[in-house]
């Protein structure tokens, strides 16, 4: 039986707001959680996706653009700046950074719908006449969230509002309770026990904590952590998708939640990675336990495609978890975050339990750099991973990013030097310097990592009051360093420009480059059509064939058998093979066709397939 859709609300005990500038394309997976941990106490409980509300009144593209604006200008951000704050107050904040051409005029379509939309959703969320207000903000939602309840206070004074989420994290939420004093109460961090607690407390007794700010510690056991029901998120995305304000094709995807923190981090915390805040350590669910919540997930809703919010996918899983999967018909579309060094044999595995998208956190090709991350892989690594995803059609989600402290111009000369023999392997999504994140190594140990002084991110200082506790508030900085490569915008320029080159070949019509290995009688036909290609069409023996396997893993040139190192020169030639870092790897792909059996899945499985 799957997840029963809950009866729109004329009245509630709390209601929770997801306010702008919140993704709508999937639901918000934390506000789930606790509404249906609330929902368990006997609690009557209503979301408002004041998200959705606005995207409605704004358009779907212009919405997209401002939630995807860079951390440079924060537009969602700036939008809510004169209604985040009484106004004596906010004629003291400084104007931000011009915001250029399409940017711009983006802006000044949204500007004069903001105000209207804090009464829309201040109606919306009063006439559900609640006991208790919750606001959730993560990322760019602080003064949305802020104007959101000035409104509501302005209106219902003694109503009680409790702000959380990721940007409540300490020392955050301390820095947004001087800020926003209107805001009753702040809960910091895993929530899944104290937030029902501290509600459940007010209906009965009418008391809040003491504290302004109230801490919650990790969650020690996924066992108490609830199944999110969707049930708001698509009343009011119908709602708005029947008026012809939404697209139809919403929303495209789910998210389900199986692990939190991260087992890698927990032994070698990536230097640049801020995620996880004070909740690193390793916690997961059961593997049984997801498959029943994708199973119940997907049927209520029909919906195929499920991403995981997991910072990395349990390990165990694919043991546990994938083979139920390919052994489900009805099976949805998965996207995971892995780590990169996966084996052919564990992507056979993800590719047959469903899993079409990962992200893996791939960062660069250098392994030089890549051991300064403290990613735990290697380049080759990378490049192999990539490969492997090519050939079973798994799209992988990634960003180059430069600007770490130690990197030579030479750790991307031998990158760039390799690109155009594999740009028929997926491209990143761009390519970034670095920003000094709350929480990350290069923010908790700058000074040791060689980083100098760190200050908010410059367009902080045009959102808050001059007298704002930035260095509380701000999740994003600078850090005052510099490398061979930030020093040379000549050769930032001459990275960021081959690997546009790469993302540019990808979007030309009518296909993506291939170079792929069909197998033939004697040997093997290889199909290349990248820039490079000497030939569109190869026939190769099985004898270079049979080499291509050998490196299919890297290896020195000296370690090869005499048969092997004598295809090699042909193979380099024909740049179906790279000489990376000293190591030879080929960059051919077999295309993989997945053969999913329920005979294949284990006897220990049975539950889960019955489930």
């Amino acid at each position: 039986m799957g997840i029963e859709p809950a009866e729109p609300a004329s009245s509630c005990d709390i209601c929770l707001v997801v306010p702008p500038f919140d993704a709508i394309n999937f639901p918000a997976l934390g506000t789930a959680i606790l509404a249906t941990a609330c929902r368990a106490r006997g609690m009557s409980v209503t979301i408002v996706y004041g998200s959705i509300l606005l995207a409605a009144e704004v358009g779907y593209d212009d919405y997209c653009r401002i939630c995807d604006s860079p951390i440079r200008t924060m537009m969602g951000e700036r939008l809510f700046r004169p209604y985040a704050f009484p106004p004596e107050i906010e004629r003291t904040i400084p104007d931000g950074e011009p915001l250029a051409g399409k940017g711009q005029a983006v802006f000044d379509r949204a500007a004069p719908l903001i105000d209207p939309f804090l009464d829309h959703l201040a109606d919306r969320v009063l006439a559900l006449r609640p006991k208790l207000i919750g606001i959730a903000s993560t990322f760019q939602q602080n003064l949305a969230a802020g104007a959101t309840a000035l409104r509501l206070k302005a209106r219902a004074p003694d109503l009680p509002i409790v702000l959380g989420g990721a940007n409540v994290s300490t020392p955050m939420g301390e820095g947004l309770a001087q800020v926003f004093p209107w805001i009753d109460r702040f809960v910091s961090g895993e929530a899944d026990l104290v937030f029902p607690a501290l509600c459940e407390t007010y209906l009965e007794t009418g008391a809040l904590p003491d504290e302004k700010l109230v801490a919650c510690g990790p969650i020690d056991d996924m066992r108490v952590v609830h199944t999110p029901n969707f049930a708001d998120y698509f009343a009011v995305l119908r709602e708005c998708q029947a008026a012809g304000k939404l697209p139809m094709s919403l929303p495209e995807f789910l998210t389900l939640e199986s692990s939190r923190g991260c087992w890698w981090g927990q032994k070698n915390h990536c230097v640049f990675c801020g995620l996880n805040a004070l909740g690193m350590d390793f916690r997961k669910k059961d593997a049984r336990r997801v498959f029943r919540e994708l199973k119940d997930l997907t049927e209520t809703w029909g919906v195929k495609r499920v991403a995981a919010s997991d910072n990395i996918m349990p390990l165990n899983y694919l043991d546990e978890l994938m083979p139920a999967l390919a052994a489900w018909e009805e099976r949805p579309h998965l996207f995971y975050e892995v780590k990169a060094n996966l084996r052919e044999d564990q992507m056979d595995v993800l590719a047959a339990g469903g899993v079409n998208a990962i992200q893996p956190g791939i960062e660069s090709l250098s392994s030089r750099l890549l051991k300064l991350m403290r990613k735990g892989v290697s380049g080759h690594q990378n490049i192999a991973l990539l490969r492997h995803c090519k050939a079973r059609s798994i799209s992988v989600g990634w960003n180059y990013i430069y600007g770490f402290v130690g990197e030579e111009i030479a750790d991307y000369d031998h990158v760039i030097e390799i690109l155009p023999k594999i740009e028929h392997l997926e491209p990143p999504t761009g390519c970034n310097q670095i920003i000094v994140d709350r929480y990350s190594p290069y923010h908790t140990a700058h000074k040791e990592l060689g980083i100098g002084e760190i200050t908010p991110y410059p367009s902080y200082y045009a959102l808050y009051p001059p007298d704002a506790p930035l260095m509380d508030i701000a999740y994003h900085f600078k850090g005052s360093y510099t490398t061979p490569l930030l020093s040379s915008p000549a050769d930032v320029e001459r990275l960021c420009t081959a690997i546009e080159r790469w993302r540019e070949r990808w979007r030309t019509p009518p296909h993506a480059p291939a170079l792929r290995l069909l197998p033939r009688p004697n040997g093997a036909v290889i199909v290349d059509t990248r820039s490079i290609a000497r030939e569109k069409l190869t026939i190769i023996s099985r004898e270079q064939d049979e080499a291509l396997k050998v490196l299919d893993r890297p290896k020195p040139l000296d370690a090869l058998d005499p048969e092997t190192r004598a295809q090699v020169p042909f193979l380099l030639e024909r740049n179906f093979v790279i000489d990376h870092e000293g190591l030879l790897l080929t960059v051919v792909t077999r295309p993989k066709v997945t053969i999913q059996s329920a005979a294949a899945s284990p006897p220990e499985h049975a539950e889960m397939r019955a489930a």
